[in-house]
């Protein structure tokens, strides 16, 4: 066998392996958008459903927050925050023009 045999037989080997390196990489790249489908239908699903919310007028001045009260039924204080963040988050709407008027406990 002389050097230009031996030389085709490297570059057919060279070609194999960047073909079969590219077909693995085709193959991970649409298992990847399989898996990121199915999570965001699950995180869809996941995300449970706010029946109203109200957001509050535009406030006058940039920084101004609303100071009314909230009533609390069976929940204590570091729950309700939880909540209120949670909602902020789920809404994009920011907790400053959020008004909560009570978060009670379903049993």
């Amino acid at each position: 066998m002389g050097i230009g045999e031996a030389l085709i037989i490297a570059i057919s080997g060279f070609m194999v392996v960047f073909l079969m390196l590219v077909l693995l990489w085709f193959i991970i790249a649409c298992i990847n958008k399989v898996v990121t489908s199915i999570e965001e239908k699950e995180k869809a699903a996941e995300v449970p459903v706010i029946e109203e919310v109200k957001t509050a007028e535009v406030p006058q001045k940039k920084n101004e927050t609303y100071g009314g009260e909230i009533a609390l039924y069976n929940v204590d204080e570091k729950t309700a925050a939880c909540i209120m963040a949670i909602i902020s988050d789920t809404t994009k709407i920011p907790l400053n023009q959020l008004i909560f008027k009570s978060i009670k406990a379903l049993d």
